[in-house]
């Protein structure tokens, strides 16, 4: 398979594989999907982020299992659904530390493999699992575009 055509496919494998870990989004057990705060009298609705967590989740459970069982077989198939799982995962990561700007607010500083999020005066700082898969994406990506390429049409040695 040609690399221009592999990546269409993992574009097309991740947008899927999103869409349908996107819809599996309401099936996550939630205790209470509304939180009233009552010192700024304003109830967050927590379904769309943890929902959206969920899914992200299921992403990196199906990315850490692909690239542990299939990642030394050098079949594009296998390679597809890990790449495409990598870029889902991304994709859902970023998507729910948006989510969660949106309904808190807080302060969220992107820095190398951490983010600190910042709320009501108090700080965290959290691994960022989003970055690592990139580079383990983009690692996959430069190790296949410098693999050696077999010669074929009026170039090929008889």
């Amino acid at each position: 398979m040609k690399d221009s055509e592999y990546y269409v496919w993992v574009l097309v494998g991740s947008i899927i594989l999103t869409i349908i870990l996107l819809s599996m989004a309401p099936l996550v057990p939630i205790d209470e999907p509304l939180v009233y705060r009552a010192s700024s009298g304003v109830t967050y609705n927590l379904t769309i982020p943890v929902g959206v967590s969920f899914s992200a989740f299921i992403a990196l459970i199906m990315f850490i299992i692909s690239i542990l069982l299939v990642s030394s077989y050098k079949n594009d198939y296998y390679s597809v659904i890990i790449d495409a799982s990598a870029i889902s995962f991304a994709f859902l990561n970023y998507l729910n530390y948006y989510l969660i700007w949106y309904v808190w607010r807080p302060q969220i500083q992107i820095l190398p493999f951490l983010i600190e999020i910042g709320y009501n005066h108090a700080a965290t700082l959290q691994l960022d699992i989003g970055q690592i898969v990139i580079v383990i994406f983009l690692y996959r990506l430069y190790k296949r575009l410098r693999r050696p390429r077999s010669l074929s049409g009026p170039d090929e040695k008889l």
